[in-house]
Order: structure tokens, then C-alpha cells, then sequence
């Protein structure tokens, strides 16, 4: 078996950040116009956004290296627009922040700069609050911005306008119309919500990483990305950041519910009959239910037809009728409209019965799945022992090596995929080998990174730190490793490993700590 990656030259390759940012097209005659800043609204008029409503941020992030998890990767900035909300807020998407070592607002005019803080994120939606950093400058740096309010009123045909500040302060915008709306993911992978598509062409005036758009003179999204081939752009819609808006109200964010379960549509007539569905009836195959999320705490089953949710009867394709954008995957009657602890009633067949199930909405967090499906803000868990590291499976490790897929790490896709032997098992998390380095403890087993381990010193393994705690208690002076696969066991002289941690500590490949828990 190859090893997942070279380690020795992966530590000598240096890690460069490309800044990220929207395409810039060409500029569209007549699709594109710089405006002066505008006058102040006359009383009784529609509120204006304009530059005093918008805050360029600066953000600085470092990584963690996946694979090489006790380094991090090379230093980059992203550059976006936030708009300043009531109480000296400034709201971002999830995804300006990420990783972030330091947060700067900066006036349009580019003449004043101030420090600032995330007060909430929420990374599976996409959207981030900021708060300013320094008390003394606070007041000042805020005296003449003006807050805007959130709209979410916007229908399939609306016209919106990408809000942009040049250079000098400036006003820029750019024409938009809403042509469809849908449920997709933002960044995190298995994580659908509701988002505008819109038609028009949008150049990036100043390498803007985050950009807001406006409806009358409101807020009604963020843009998420914009393929500039086909002129669409997708966005991050109000009623979305207007349900994270009203969660962080109360000072403790609990995020978005999820309804968990998957499900097979039943639009083909022999499905029907064989499900037992009559002509015309409503409801799809619960095809798989996740533990952890809001059908499974309500009791629903693999096997259920799902006919309505909350009252709200669920087609033959999994949508529901929704009265402002029509059919809705039903996915946003749990996630778009309900928060974690409000009372959820589901409507399913079961044995060709009508039952009605009632439970609270649930959301599951990161740290409950098998396989933790995003990694922000904090480095991977990891113990490097004798040259064997041992790491907890994570999406962002999959992710790390692009769309590779051979040998061991096609295994390790595969787990993560279908955890649901894994869990049945009592594992809360994959422990496996992440790399093998070479050091005295290691000489032969050099090919078995990817390998998942079972047991060390005769303890089950079923997160990192029961690896810790195993470390601890060596048999007749060895450490002895259960592995999944072939050769199944590995065989350290404990007393030996002790020696190649302290060369590793000091050694050529850079180990800052031989453990991170947390």
C-alpha cells in the first residue's frame, strides 16, 4: 500500500495562499455605472443605501495543514464589503473570515481603520457578525455610518443591485433580476438553503470578497458566486440572514435545524404502487434517516412516506408550495423557517397508516458527526507517536488532496460516505493513520498510512483520545497497534518511541507539539 503523501517532501514544499476573489469581466457598456454618493432621504422616504452603509473589511487568515496538522500553510487577506447594521454590527459571509488571525473595517473613503471581532458565525449558512475591536474609536469610526435594514420580501422577477464601492468611495452599481428560486448548498457540503439566482452582468470593481445586494434601497442578499460565463449569479437570501440575524439576538447562537433523512421522490407510477400510494396522494420515500437531526429525534423511519410537514403537504418531488417563492424543497420548512427547540409535527405513511410524529428541531453539530463535515477556526486533532501519526477522519482532510481517489484514501472516502457501520459500532469518531515518518520505531512500516485503527494496548479505539489514554499503558514494554486491515497488528518498543519523539521535537521535520486534543 503507497503512503497517503510523501511527509518529507510535503514539509520542505512551501504553502502558498492565492488571494481569492470574484472573475472581472470586461465592463458592459451601459450595465455598469459609477454614481455620486447619494442625498440623504427627504422624511417619509424609502431608506437609501449608500457608501455611510458600507464598510470595506480586511481580513488576514492563516490555515491548518491538514496533512501536515502541527503546521499551519502561508499567510493570505481577503478583502469584502460589510454593511453596518444597528448596534455598530457589520455583517460578512462565513466564508471572509475563515481561519481569520486578524479582522480590520475600514471606511470607504479608505481614510480610517479600525479593529474588529466575530461576535457570531455560522459557517454552515455562510454569514458572519462582526463587532469593532477598540472601545476608545468605536464611537467615532461609527459616527457617520447609517444602518440598513434587512428585506425579504424579493420574488421571482424582482430587479436587485450589486452595491460596490470604488476606489475613492465611490458608489458602483450593477442590475440584477431574481429569475429562480431553489434550495443549494453555500459551502459546507450537505448543507441546503434556500438562494436567489439572478441574471445580469457584475464585474468585482475592486477585488471584493464579499458583496452586498439591495432591493429599494434594503438589503436583500449577499452574492455567494457569480459565473460570469452564463451572467448568473447566486445569492445568500434576507430570509436567510434575517433567521441568523434574530438567533443571535438573544446571545446564544444555536444555528440552523436540519430536518436529516434522505429521500427517494415517487413521481414514477410503478414506485407508487408499490409503496401503496394512492393516485394523487402526497409524500416521498424515506429512504435513510440521520441520527442526530430533527425526523430521527421525532421518531421517523426508513421507510416512512414523508406527507407533510407542519401542516404543509410534501409533492411526489419533495416541495411544497411555499406562499412568496411556490414550490420550495421541504427542506426549508425545517431549515429556512424553524429554529432549534421549536416543535415540529411530520405527517408519514407507515404500514399504509397515517401517524402523525411531533418533536422539537434539532441541529446536529459538527463535532457529533462520525466524520466532522467542516474545519474552521482551529487545527486538526492529532498524536504523532514514534513516527505513527494518528488523526480523526474530517471532510477537510478528504478535501485536502483535491479530487484525488486511490488506495487508502479512496477507503477513507468511502467511510465517510457510509459511516453508519462505523457508528453502530460505538465509534464517535475514524481514527487512522495519517502518515508514517521515518524514525527508528517505523523502519517497515512505511506503506501502511490510511490504515483505520481499531485498538491499542487492548483498548478499543473510538475517538483520538482514547488513543492517549492507550499510549499511556504499554504491554511488556510494547505498544501494540489493531489495524482494520492487512498486516492488522504493528508492534512499537515503547521505550524506543520515547527516544524518536524527542528527536522529533528537534529533528528536521519541524514538530511543533507531538499532540493537539482540542
Amino acid at each position: 500500500m503507497k503512503p497517503l503523501f510523501p511527509i518529507a517532501l510535503a514539509l520542505l514544499a512551501a504553502n502558498l495562499s492565492a488571494q481569492e476573489a470574484p472573475p472581472s469581466p470586461k465592463k458592459p457598456i451601459g450595465l455598469l455605472t459609477k454614481t455620486p454618493l447619494p442625498a440623504a432621504p427627504q422624511a417619509g422616504a424609502t431608506p437609501v443605501i449608500n457608501t455611510n452603509s458600507l464598510l470595506k473589511v480586511n481580513v488576514t487568515y492563516q490555515t491548518y495543514n491538514m496533512q501536515i496538522p502541527w503546521q499551519k500553510e502561508s499567510a493570505g487577506g481577503r478583502r469584502g464589503l460589510g454593511v453596518v447594521l444597528a448596534g455598530n454590527r457589520v455583517l460578512v459571509t462565513g466564508q471572509m473570515v475563515a481561519d481569520s488571525t486578524y479582522i480590520e473595517l475600514e471606511l470607504p473613503e479608505g481614510n480610517q481603520k479600525i479593529p474588529a471581532k466575530v461576535q457570531a458565525v455560522d459557517y454552515e449558512a455562510n454569514l458572519a457578525l462582526l463587532v469593532p475591536d477598540s472601545p476608545t474609536k468605536e464611537k467615532e469610526f461609527f459616527a457617520g455610518l447609517k444602518p440598513v435594514e434587512v428585506d425579504p420580501t424579493a420574488r421571482i422577477g424582482d430587479p436587485l443591485a450589486v452595491w460596490q464601492t470604488g476606489r475613492v468611495g465611490d458608489l458602483i452599481v450593477t442590475p440584477l433580476r431574481i429569475s429562480k428560486v431553489m434550495i443549494q448548498g453555500y459551502v459546507v457540503e450537505n448543507a441546503a438553503f434556500l438562494v436567489y439566482e439572478a441574471i445580469g452582468i457584475i464585474r468585482s470593481e475592486s477585488n471584493s470578497f464579499t458583496l452586498p445586494v439591495v432591493k429599494g434601497g434594503k438589503l436583500a442578499a449577499l452574492l455567494l458566486r457569480y459565473d460570469s460565463k452564463n451572467q448568473v449569479a447566486t445569492l445568500l437570501p434576507a430570509p436567510i440572514i434575517q433567521h441568523f440575524l434574530k438567533d443571535v439576538e438573544d446571545g446564544k447562537y444555536d444555528g440552523f435545524p436540519s430536518l436529516g433523512i434522505e429521500f427517494q421522490m415517487t413521481q414514477d407510477e410503478q414506485f407508487r404502487e408499490y409503496l401503496g400510494l394512492k393516485p394523487g396522494a402526497p409524500g416521498v420515500y424515506v429512504s435513510k434517516v440521520i441520527q442526530g437531526g430533527s425526523a430521527a429525534q421525532a421518531g421517523m423511519k426508513p421507510g416512512d412516506i414523508m406527507m407533510a410537514i407542519n401542516g404543509s403537504k410534501v409533492d411526489a418531488r419533495g416541495d411544497y408550495q411555499d406562499p412568496q417563492f411556490g414550490a420550495v424543497s421541504a427542506s426549508h420548512l425545517v431549515r429556512g423557517k424553524g429554529f432549534v427547540g421549536d416543535k415540529v409535527e411530520i405527517q408519514v405513511l407507515r404500514d399504509g397508516k397515517e401517524v402523525t410524529l411531533t418533536g422539537k428541531l434539532t441541529r446536529k453539530q459538527p463535532d457529533d458527526y462520525l466524520v466532522r463535515p467542516y474545519l474552521f477556526d482551529k487545527g486538526p486533532k492529532y498524536i504523532l507517536s514514534g513516527g505513527v501519526l494518528f488523526q480523526e477522519l474530517t471532510s477537510a482532510y478528504l478535501g485536502s488532496f483535491g479530487r484525488e481517489q486511490r488506495g487508502a484514501l479512496l477507503r477513507l472516502q468511502r467511510i465517510a460516505a457510509n459511516p453508519e457501520s462505523f457508528e453502530k459500532e460505538g465509534r464517535k469518531k475514524v481514527v487512522f493513520i495519517g502518515a508514517i515518518l521515518p524514525t527508528p520505531s517505523t523502519q517497515g512500516y512505511d506503506r501502511l498510512s490510511g490504515q483505520v485503527v481499531l485498538e491499542v494496548n487492548g483498548k478499543k479505539i473510538t475517538e483520538l483520545a482514547d488513543v492517549a489514554a492507550a499510549l499511556k499503558e504499554p504491554k511488556d514494554g510494547l505498544h501494540i497497534l489493531k489495524l482494520k486491515e492487512f498486516p492488522y497488528l504493528l508492534h512499537l518498543d515503547a521505550l524506543r518511541v520515547e527516544r524518536d519523539n524527542m528527536q522529533l521535537l528537534n529533528g528536521a521535520f519541524r514538530v511543533s507539539a507531538l499532540s493537539r486534543l482540542e
